[in-house]
């Protein structure tokens, strides 16, 4: 199955770049994109404007979409090399992770009923993003028109945008990832990243 992100959510995921923190102005798109896009592309618009490139992709990458346990998602976060953020453990649902080519994950939760790889928005996801000065990302988009910062238990800095309330952007100093929390009900996006309950797995 060659789907590079998850269909769920009714916002694209784009991460905060240092170059194009408009990114949240503008809505973030659809993530249907990321799912029909060709995998040979760039997998965000923001990736030739930011002042680092990304990292090469390793050959063997491959996508991945699949429903896992909590414990099988720590194994991959270990097998990655790189943290995955959660919201931690919820009951009646399953978990729908995400592997794209260029080291981004998403886990999304999912009632039992619902298939992995629905195209519904009505779910809660949270995404991980390999980010060079993430925190300064978050800090520069927090400084647009119409945004708002908050602070995350343990230091880090939280930004939503009012053009795109259920999408919430944080990271933490000195570290090379951002992460992102869609969830339909944009006051419980805020609650899940306000509280310090979005970390890694593990």
């Amino acid at each position: 199955m060659r789907q590079d992100a998850p269909a769920g959510a009714n916002r694209r995921q784009r991460p905060l770049r240092v170059t194009a923190v408009l990114a949240i102005a503008v809505g973030i798109g659809f993530v249907v994109w990321l799912v029909t896009r060709d995998d040979s592309r760039p997998a965000t618009p923001e990736a030739s404007t930011s002042a680092t490139p990304p990292p090469p992709v390793a050959p063997r990458a491959r996508p991945l979409l699949t429903a896992v346990t909590p414990q099988t998602l720590a194994i991959l976060a270990a097998d990655a090399g790189q943290p995955i953020y959660w919201a931690g453990p919820k009951r009646f649902v399953k978990y729908e992770v995400t592997r794209t080519r260029d080291r981004k994950f998403y886990v999304r939760y999912l009632p039992r009923a619902i298939p992995v790889g629905s195209r519904s928005g009505e779910y809660l996801l949270v995404g991980t993003y390999p980010v060079p000065d993430a925190y300064r990302a978050v800090q520069r988009a927090g400084r647009q028109p119409g945004a708002t910062t908050f602070s995350v238990p343990g230091g880090g800095l939280a930004v939503v945008n009012a053009n795109a309330p259920n999408n919430i952007y944080f990271a933490y100093p000195n570290a090379g990832y951002q992460v992102e929390v869609f969830d339909p009900r944009a006051q419980r996006a805020r609650r899940l990243v306000a509280s310090g309950a979005v970390k890694p797995v593990g």
